[in-house]
């Protein structure tokens, strides 16, 4: 899930920079420098620094060349959350599952994960198909997924682990669940 958060921090700005007029400019860019791309556990991934207000004046700091001020900034991050359904694009394939971009982090569906039958691992699509179906999934794909498990980052990793299923209805292809429900429908009408 994308959440939007507001952040009250003291910001280091380089002396050279912290007596133009482009202040304003300098923070920003020292908090996207600082932030952007990185992995917290509390926040998630940072993807991007919005806006920032500096409020008040800079402080010098013994040792530390920088002039801190205190600014209050916005930022947008993904934080993965349990159970939540996201769409993805299967990025890549390997003989024990698929790695499936959601944005800002991939995930990992295991090959038992894929569907609700076995599945065989064709190498030179890069993907994988239904034994009973004759469904396929490759890179490339869109697909619909359930996060199952999250292991949150720590500070010093900046690693979040995603495990993904698509072995639930309305879950994997979008083509998979529109046959789903024409067989259904079928099975009904008799």
């Amino acid at each position: 899930m994308y959440v939007q958060y507001t952040l009250h921090e003291w910001v280091g700005v380089p002396p050279d920079i912290a007596f133009t007029e482009n202040l304003k400019k300098a923070v920003i860019n020292t908090l996207r420098n600082e932030l952007e791309g990185q992995a917290d556990p509390d926040l998630g991934i940072i993807i991007a620094v919005l806006d920032a207000e500096i409020e008040g004046d800079g402080i010098l700091l013994s040792e530390d060349p920088n002039v801190y001020f205190p600014v209050k900034y916005t930022l947008i991050s993904y934080e993965p959350m349990q159970l939540e359904v996201a769409k993805g694009v299967v990025r890549d394939a390997r003989d024990f599952g698929l790695f499936v971009s959601l944005g800002p982090i991939d995930g990992f569906v295991h090959r038992s994960q894929i569907m609700d039958e076995d599945v065989e691992y064709i190498q030179e699509r890069r993907g994988f198909k239904g034994k009973e179906t004759g469904r396929l999934i490759e890179a490339g794909d869109i697909v619909n997924v359930r996060i199952t498990q999250i292991s949150k980052a720590s500070k010093r990793s900046g690693l979040f682990r995603i495990g993904l299923t698509m072995r639930q209805p309305y879950l994997g292809k979008k083509e998979w669940y529109k046959e789903t429900k024409i067989e259904g429908d079928k099975e009904q009408k008799q």
